[in-house]
């Protein structure tokens, strides 16, 4: 029997997750099985359990092809040097517009993600592990600009955090609804007007 070759393995995986995520964006988590997706992708149920052990395994594939890339931009522009507060202006903007391009299906396994985190352990664990290092990157920042003399003492790093995650998953819920679109306001106008009042100088960005 001849061998299969790498690149023929990458493009069957690929063939597979293309049409999971099709499966799971349109009917959900719940009510997709590993024969619907088998169908979709013109395989054998076989076939797919070569290359993923249970649906929760692939679901979680999916998301790390999908879905995890927005966060990995997040991190990216978080890590740079520079400014910190120029830093997550930059790591806001740069998820806005990663999710202006989003497909409408990848726009909603986002949202089926954290829907069925709280009854799947695994789907769980893998949203809790990748919330906790967004929340911490955003943490070390706002520390970073504190200690640096950037941002005001008395802005709370914790909470200056969560409040960044909650316009980060903002962006992901409006844009599973609806693609952005100017009669809908710019998302992170006022944020930018939030972010500016850290300054540890008291002044807007625009005056600066």
């Amino acid at each position: 029997m001849p061998k299969v070759s790498k690149q023929h393995e990458q493009a069957r995986r690929q063939q597979i997750l293309d049409a999971a995520a099709a499966c799971f964006a349109r009917h959900g988590f719940a009510a997709t099985s590993i024969p619907d997706i088998a169908a979709a992708s013109q395989l054998s149920v076989g076939s797919l359990y070569r290359y993923f052990t249970s649906k929760e395994d692939l679901f979680l594939a999916v998301v790390a092809d999908r879905v995890a890339v927005y966060n990995d931009a997040v991190f990216a522009e978080l890590a740079r040097a520079g400014s910190p507060l120029r830093r997550v202006r930059a790591a806001l903007r740069r998820l806005q517009r990663l999710l202006t391009s989003q497909l409408p299906d990848d726009a909603r396994l986002s949202l089926e993600l954290w829907a069925r985190a709280h009854e799947v352990e695994s789907l769980g664990a893998w949203l809790r592990d990748a919330r906790a290092r967004r929340l911490q990157a955003f943490r070390q920042v706002v520390e970073e600009g504190k200690l640096r003399g950037e941002i005001r003492r008395e802005v709370r790093a914790s909470d200056a955090a969560g409040l960044l995650m909650a316009v980060a998953d903002g962006l992901v819920v409006q844009r599973s609804c609806s693609p952005f679109h100017p009669s809908m306001g710019e998302q992170l106008k006022e944020t930018e007007r939030l972010l500016s009042s850290w300054h540890a100088d008291g002044r807007l960005q625009s005056e600066r």
